[in-house]
């Protein structure tokens, strides 16, 4: 069989229809040429609602540092609600889709089977039907959600759901495509809707706002037809690890680094943080241990880094410190201990350190305050946290990390809280 070329016309189907596909994935579908969306929503139908009494149009509005850029997205050809579960099998199993994009959140792949409530379990039914129907060109899923190895969870997601014969016939049919995607995507604020309609004329209900920066790497690894992504700049690789980690590792690694060292420092959003001088040279000295660990040329990953910090500094997109701080537990034992491992312990690697100081002297700061600390350990924290001991006090919070005692690690962190910038 012939691969048809990436240009070639067809249907994307996009399960999880929210401000971030809609202002990433679907703009660069848009801008590909010659493909049509079909959307369903995630938890509720207002999506749906709202984008099928426009059409399907929305407005974008990519807030610069400088001013606003608005343009009207009309990719979309019929929004669904998530539960439409017939609609969705329909459309996999039409040989005119040849394409299923996913921004269902991390949790979303963990739904189980039931169709009732999980998407990979509505598109085992999708593929099942597909199969029935002699179907042969491949189809490609596509995660789209901001976790490492997406198209690996994605798979295992939906064999799980899947009956004896799709698993067999899944193989030789269906493209499980791992992505790594980048965008800020912040809530649309009040003045949103009549920007749009004063700029485009589209009465929008549901504008998006997004960042000028956007970046979308994908595993090139699709045997039936996609869109022409390339033209919007999308990067192909063979190769989609090393760029997850960059990113795990520069980007998200910078940002955890400043939630908590920023509110520490007494600053409360990422453009303010990244103006803090010291907080500044924090990020300054973690980038570069991170990028001794990143086997990529240099001025990649000085134009990464460049594009990072003008990223941070614009104001009319400052996210707020305290949203980023949640779930430090869980973050930190991928994005900064891993640098202080590889690195050679935590004499090597100062700026890792003072990631996980920061967030062991926040912490302490807000359970001491009587604050709440969002994280799936808030109750092991706060008990932690309250332990009057610095050493003993470190020592506890880093054992929810993993870090056993006797650890190197506890005493730098002990004594980088002491060191940290305060107000």
């Amino acid at each position: 069989m012939t691969t048809p070329s990436p240009s070639d016309e067809g249907r994307l189907v996009h399960l999880g229809i929210g401000n971030f596909a809609r202002a990433h994935t679907l703009v660069d579908t848009q801008r590909a040429g010659g493909w049509s969306v079909s959307a369903f929503t995630g938890r509720t139908a207002a999506m749906a609602d709202a984008l099928n009494a426009q059409k399907g149009q929305y407005g974008l509005i990519v807030r610069g540092a400088e001013g606003d850029e608005v343009s009207i997205v009309d990719v979309i050809d019929e929004v669904y609600p998530a539960d439409d579960v017939d609609a969705l099998v329909r459309l996999v199993a039409d040989p005119f889709t040849a394409v299923v994009t996913l921004t269902i959140t991390e949790k979303g792949y963990s739904a189980g089977t039931d169709p009732a409530t999980s998407a990979p379990a509505r598109l085992a039914l999708g593929l099942a039907a597909r199969r029935e129907a002699g179907v042969t060109e491949p189809i490609a899923l596509v995660s789209c959600d901001n976790l490492t190895g997406n198209g690996d969870v994605l798979r295992e997601a939906v064999l799980a759901a899947a009956d004896e014969d799709t698993r067999a016939w899944f193989p030789d049919h269906v493209d499980v495509i791992s992505t790594m995607v980048d965008r800020i995507t912040p809530s649309a604020d009040e003045g949103a809707a009549a920007l749009v309609q004063e700029r485009t004329g589209l009465v929008d209900t549901v504008p998006v706002v997004t960042e000028p920066f956007t970046e979308w790497v994908v595993e090139d690894r699709f045997r039936g037809r996609r869109p022409a992504w390339e033209k919007a700049g999308v990067q192909f690789t063979d190769d989609i690890e090393l760029h997850e980690l960059r990113k795990l590792r520069l980007l998200n690694g910078a940002h955890t680094l400043m939630a908590y060292a920023g509110q520490v420092a007494g600053v409360e959003r990422v453009d303010e943080a990244i103006g803090h001088r010291e907080v500044r040279a924090l990020v300054e000295q973690l980038w570069s241990e991170a990028r001794a660990t990143l086997d990529l040329p240099a001025a990649d990953l000085d134009a990464y880094t460049a594009a990072l910090e003008e990223r941070f500094r614009n104001p009319r997109l400052a996210d707020n410190l305290i949203r980023i701080a949640a779930d430090g537990s869980a973050k930190l034992p991928v994005r900064a201990l891993p640098v202080i491992a590889e690195l050679g312990g935590p004499d090597k690697a100062p700026g890792e350190v003072a990631a996980v100081a920061a967030w062991t002297a926040w912490v302490t700061d807000r359970v001491r305050a009587g604050d709440e600390v969002k994280d799936p350990k808030a109750d092991a924290i706060a008990t932690a946290a309250a332990i009057e001991d610095p050493t003993q006090r470190v020592t506890a919070l880093l054992a929810l990390l993993d870090v056993p005692a006797g650890d190197p690690l506890a005493a730098a962190v002990a004594a980088q809280e002491r060191r940290l910038p305060r107000p």
